[in-house]
């Protein structure tokens, strides 16, 4: 049944899009980014095979299967024009512009999604936490995914993510009560079955992935959501990121990704203090020169919002919900009232 229940929603969504794409509207949206100069970034967590892919506790927002990802790297390679950080800041070039980008650093980066852009010629950047490098479970959402699964009675999938997102508004301490308690009625449970696939980098897989060309950036030190932890919490959480990935990589790293996506002005403003040349968001929209550089939108891509009716890649599901909602998006925004405007800034201040 949470199969089926899954499966009704994003099917609406593909007919949909295929009559936009009919209709050339989602040609237009795309033309209309183009002019203005924008760019388009693309967030991807987990890359995974059909074996992984069945396995892993992440949530379904946050993963791809590898063959997907290979016709969207294949499809965007000949379409538009791949670029890093550098040609992402200079002027427009002649094809919309398209960035890669990696939340979290997890282990799959380095084996499933590097070799597919090697061979595309597509560059990337990989947001790590120095702090959860080269382990198992790491981050939270997918340790409670994982003692949920197997509970008694078994909790559905919509429950789980439901769980996840109340759980990210708790501070980072009563959070931490919460799955050491879940821990101490599941675990016995569980026994020794558990899922090891679900892991991050090591430091030799980023020095490999840096010689290749990948761009690392500060993703804070253990993922934390600096909206939810004291000011001098959050700084140093970006203070030991950043100095624990330059120390390995001999480099200046400049880069930051806001956990969940999680900023506000305060946040922003440490980062600029800290001298950061930009921090990307999860806020869905297309990066223009009128973008707050320590607040640039970008737009997660995972298997169901790229796949079509058969199960394949889809390029019209690709249009649609990477650029034709980064249009609406937009256009939402320019439709806000200065005043309105004004007034998020002074509220978060």
């Amino acid at each position: 049944m949470r199969k089926l229940a899954w499966r009704a929603r994003p099917s609406l969504q593909q007919v949909w899009a295929h009559l936009l794409q009919a209709s050339g509207c989602l040609w237009w949206a795309e033309r209309q980014l183009q002019r203005r100069g924008a760019v388009t970034v693309l967030t991807f967590h987990r890359v995974l095979n059909d074996a992984e892919f069945q396995r892993t506790c992440s949530l379904p927002g946050i993963v791809i299967r590898r063959r997907t990802f290979e016709r969207l790297a294949g499809y965007v390679a000949g379409k538009y024009a791949p670029v890093d950080f550098p040609q992402a800041v200079q002027a427009p070039a002649s094809k919309m512009r398209v960035m890669f980008t990696f939340d979290d650093g997890w282990k799959d980066t380095h084996t499933n999604a590097l070799p597919v852009m090697q061979s595309r010629g597509i560059p990337a950047t990989v947001f790590v936490c120095p702090g959860l490098i080269g382990r198992t479970l790491p981050f939270w959402p997918e340790l409670v995914a994982s003692l949920l699964a197997k509970a008694s009675p078994p909790v559905a999938g919509a429950e789980i993510e439901a769980l996840i997102e109340t759980l990210k508004t708790y501070t980072t301490e009563r959070r931490r009560q919460f799955i050491a308690r879940l821990n101490e009625l599941q675990a016995p449970a569980n026994g020794g079955d558990a899922y090891h696939g679900d892991r991050t980098v090591s430091w030799d897989d980023i020095r490999e992935m840096d010689a290749a060309g990948v761009r690392f950036g500060c993703h804070t030190h253990t993922h934390q959501i600096l909206t939810t932890v004291p000011a001098q919490t959050a700084r140093q959480e970006v203070r030991e990121s950043r100095g624990a990935i330059e120390a390995a990589l001999y480099r200046r790293c400049d880069l930051f990704a806001y956990p969940n996506g999680n900023s506000s002005a305060a946040t922003r403003a440490i980062l600029a203090e800290e001298r950061f040349t930009a921090a990307f968001t999860t806020q869905r929209g297309a990066w223009t020169a009128g973008s707050d550089r320590m607040a640039i939108p970008r737009v997660n891509v995972c298997e169901e919002s790229v796949v079509g009716l058969t199960g394949r890649f889809s390029p019209a599901m690709f249009q649609y919900n990477v650029f034709w909602k980064a249009w609406r998006a937009m256009q939402a925004e320019r439709r806000v009232p200065a005043k309105t405007r004004r007034e998020a800034v002074l509220s978060e201040a």
